[in-house]
């Protein structure tokens, strides 16, 4: 017996002694980490192994052997050979698969939306990411001062957005683009970029609209870089102290001075906004990570207007509306952020994330301002020489603006969130490999929070020597609009979800193919011509996403339950490229669900300055369906993208607002329905070999139908119907009652279209371009009395183009030939310009009363073309 047990351990140990050990990473060209792929080896037919999330393997093989090793995923493969000495621990590195990261179908974790592809941010399109999305995805924007973003006929409140798994917060008071200062997401720290414009899954939030999750670089090495043009500077730093610890810290400082003159109204623009933010990342242990998070911001709006100009109407009737001011405006927005969170990989199959973040603001928005103006008719007449002059005065008045509106605001969230593979299968059916993989994340969040709002806002107007709104029966002054309230709200929300996943690869062997790609003679005449082959595998998946959230909010006694689901198939299709076929990526995809977005602060605040805090969620349906279809064109390495998405939504107790520039103003009820339909297309892809470019258009139609409202038509003898002011006959004899029924909500544009264009010179690489171009469709508006129904009148539409071109002084240089070039990898400098085309673009109108109570509607410019000088320096 003894011996027995001697040889056994013999033999064990023996069999250890002759192990070795091989690891690394897989990686694509771009530098992304590679998930899932498959890993065989030649020692053993069933050896099977795949890289993990980050990309890495370790693998245990015999010592002493010549090994084959080959790394797979779809039609994309990489080989490596080694011979291991017993006990060896070989590093092969970074394995590099010669493709981009988003050739790779989903694998593993299914993630939401769609990953963009490597853009250069901070060009001068893709400074902000606001402003990047609109160029690349179905976002929209009509306010180049803003880095706000509407998606789908939603406004920006109906936005997720997160960094790293924190839910990111902004101000409240902002009612500006030249108020608003710097977004939260510092594009020098960016790593990834995803992007869902609806019918996202049951982990994220609960809005309406769709989700931004960034995700900021974790760092292998010291790098930093600086930025500094006419309208500010950034700092970053990243570095891996050691093996445990890494960390980024991002400084920004912006003044918008420059570009803020080149807007209609002239004045002492002194706007400073900074920020600094950090992320700490701490390796406890190998499957237990601590990180955290912080920002502080600081923005402060300085304006001493002088005067403004502003010429509009027809080329027969034409007007200008010249205003002198006195006074000025302070506004400050201070806000705070930090998280923290623990990341457990607790086993192989379950991961467990504990959060915790605080969110505070204090904004400050003061102003006194005076402004007297002049309405004059114009000489339109080209034989005269006063063209172009004042030949009547037909409206003067004056306006005081006042404010003295005070917010503080505090929101905390406690939550969690998990994840546990239930089933990952392997099995041959009718002699296909399939595997199955089952999935379920949850995660519960608990929200309290705090605000303190103090109101006192008033708007005074007279018009040629008398306030309005006139009050002939009593000696008071009357005001325009008051604003008026001493508000607190201290409230708690708690919410959760459960989301299971179902995942199904099906394999064949040897499978054959035929393609007829198409081509094109020397006379450029089209023909097709057949390919056959026998692929040595061929795959096609199937994804399924069921998810339910669930929810109560304190403030109005709300819960709720909304479902969701999602299903995606990626079919076999193959494309014929560089002498050979390869598998075309493809993803079919339906998904539809339950969205309710409840309540927060500005929701609940009416017109008057008070709080409705029966004010329920809003609520609507998603049914979302397209796919993205992978082709190729001019030979390029990478394939190009198609996207194309159709969708619907219907919405119920809805809560009405209007638009003044960037400030949501609620009706605070749920008097409405409303309806969103529209489709999205988008291409990307290599037009210039080597760098991404983007083109997409959208089409769009959402109206909504606030149910009690209606209006009086009155009619005269005669039938027809008083225009009070204008129509001779206004005794009223009759009159009927009508319901206006569906009317454009702010946001309806037919048509939005975006280019985003990079390139290099030919024959001097180092010279490059990026241009940026966005048409949007006219946009309803109204006059300033809170009538929805009113508000059908169209602006004119949006069209802006911008221009960066670049000179990188270190590109294909060697670096070993000067200090400069061994200490720098990048040395850029761009000289942009803004609005190349100096287009005069509307951004609201605003109503003026003439001498005989007729109103005109003045446009409100945004900026002019403006030039700007960048140096960016990257170590």
């Amino acid at each position: 017996m003894r011996l027995l047990v001697f040889l056994f351990c013999f033999s064990f140990l023996n069999l250890f002694a002759q192990q070795a050990t091989v690891q690394g990473r897989c990686v694509s060209k771009n530098g992304k980490e590679l998930a899932f792929i498959e890993i065989r080896s030649s020692h053993d037919s069933t050896f099977v192994e795949t890289t993990d999330r980050k990309g890495v393997f370790r693998l245990e093989l015999p010592a002493n052997v010549a090994i084959e090793l080959s790394f797979t995923y779809s039609d994309f493969s990489l080989t490596q050979s080694v011979f291991l000495a017993e006990r060896e621990t070989k590093k092969l590195g970074d394995l590099v698969f010669n493709v981009l990261s988003d050739e790779f179908v989903f694998k593993g974790k299914v993630e939401v939306g769609s990953k963009l592809p490597p853009i250069k941010l901070g060009g001068v399109v893709t400074s902000d990411i606001g402003r990047t999305l609109a160029y690349t995805t179905a976002a929209s924007s009509n306010n180049e001062l803003t880095s706000n973003y509407n998606v789908r006929g939603g406004n920006y409140d109906e936005n997720l957005v997160y960094v790293n798994d924190f839910q990111i917060n902004r101000p409240f008071l902002t009612r500006s683009g030249q108020q608003e200062g710097l977004n939260f997401i510092n594009t020098a720290l960016v790593q990834d970029i995803r992007f869902s414009a609806g019918g996202f899954d049951a982990r994220y939030g609960d809005k309406l609209s769709s989700v931004l999750d960034i995700t900021y670089r974790k760092p292998d090495s010291l790098n930093a870089s600086l930025m500094a043009s006419l309208l500010g500077v950034e700092l970053s730093v990243a570095h891996r102290a050691n093996s445990r610890f890494n960390y980024l810290v991002g400084a920004r400082y912006r003044a918008n001075g420059y570009l803020l003159n080149s807007l209609p109204t002239k004045g002492a623009y002194n706007p400073v906004f900074w920020d600094v933010q950090t992320l700490l990342n701490y390796n406890i242990t190998d499957k237990l990570v601590w990180s955290t998070i912080g920002h502080f911001s600081s923005n402060d709006y300085r304006f001493a207007p002088q005067s403004s100009e502003t010429d509009f109407g027809t080329v027969n009737e034409a007007y200008r509306f010249k205003i002198y001011f006195d006074g000025q405006e302070q506004s400050r927005f201070q806000t705070i952020t930090g998280g923290t969170a623990l990341k457990w990989e607790k086993s192989a199959r379950t991961q467990l994330d504990f959060y915790t973040s605080v969110f505070t603001t204090n904004e400050r928005e003061y102003f006194d301002i005076q402004g007297q103006y002049f309405i004059n008719l114009l000489e339109t007449d080209p034989g005269k020489e006063n063209l172009g002059d004042s030949i009547a005065t037909v409206g003067i008045g004056s306006f005081l603006n006042h404010a003295r509106n005070l917010l503080t605001a505090t929101i905390v969230n406690v939550y969690h969130n998990g994840s546990h593979q239930l089933l990952e299968n392997q099995k041959v059916v009718n002699g296909q490999d399939v595997t199955i993989k089952q999935r379920i994340q949850w995660g519960v969040n608990f929200q309290r929070e705090f605000f303190d709002d103090v109101l006192s806002e008033w708007k005074m107007v007279d018009s040629a020597g008398y306030s309005l709104p006139q009050t002939p029966a009593s000696d008071e002054i009357q005001l325009t609009e008051v604003i008026k309230g001493k508000l607190k709200l201290e409230t708690q929300r708690v919410s959760g979800h459960v989301q299971y996943t179902f995942d199904r690869s099906q394999f064949k062997k040897e499978y054959p193919v035929t393609v007829r790609p198409i081509f094109r003679d020397s006379a450029g005449r089209k023909y097709r011509k057949e390919f056959t082959d026998t692929l040595p595998k061929s795959s096609q998946r199937l994804l399924a996403n069921v998810g339910l959230r669930a929810g109560y909010t304190e403030v109005n006694n709300e819960m709720y339950l909304t479902p969701r689901v999602s299903v995606s198939y990626f079919p076999r299709s193959f494309l014929y490229k560089k002498g050979k076929i390869l598998r075309r990526n493809t993803q079919l995809r339906l998904a539809s669900g339950m969205y309710y977005q409840p309540p927060i602060y500005r929701e609940l605040r009416t017109f008057a300055g008070q709080l409705n805090t029966d004010v329920q969620s809003q609520k609507s349906v998603h049914v979302v369906a397209g796919g993205d279809f992978n082709f190729n064109m001019w030979e390029r390495d990478v394939p190009f993208k198609f996207t194309a998405e159709a969708y619907y939504k219907y919405l119920w107790d809805v809560n009405p607002y209007e638009v003044d520039n960037v400030r949501t103003r609620y009706y605070a009820n749920n008097e409405a329905v409303a309806y969103a339909v529209g489709l999205d297309l988008n291409v990307h892809g290599e037009f210039v070999e080597g760098i991404q470019s983007f083109f997409k258009v959208g089409f769009l139609s959402t109206k909504e139908d606030i149910q009690s409202d209606s209006y009086k038509e009155y009619f005269n003898k005669s039938g027809e119907k008083i225009i009070f002011g204008y129509s001779e006959d206004q005794d009223v004899v009759d009159s009927v009652t009508v319901y206006p029924g569906y009317v454009p909500r702010p946001t309806d544009q037919l048509m939005n279209f975006a280019i985003l264009f990079q390139d290099n010179m030919p024959g001097y690489e180092s010279f490059s371009a990026q241009m940026g171009l966005l048409f949007g469709t006219r946009l309803p508006y109204g006059p300033p009395d809170f009538e929805r129904y009113k508000d059908t009148l169209r602006q004119k539409s949006y069209f802006r183009v911008d221009l960066g071109l670049s000179y990188d002084f270190l590109y294909n240089k060697d670096k070993t030939k000067s200090k400069f070039a061994r200490t720098f990898s990048d040395a850029v400098i761009s000289f942009e310009v803004f609005n190349l085309l100096g287009i005069n673009n509307v951004l609201s109108k605003q109503w003026i009363q003439d001498v005989s109570g007729k109103y005109y509607s003045i446009p409100n410019y945004l900026t002019q073309r403006r030039f700007n000088l960048k140096l960016i320096l990257r170590i």
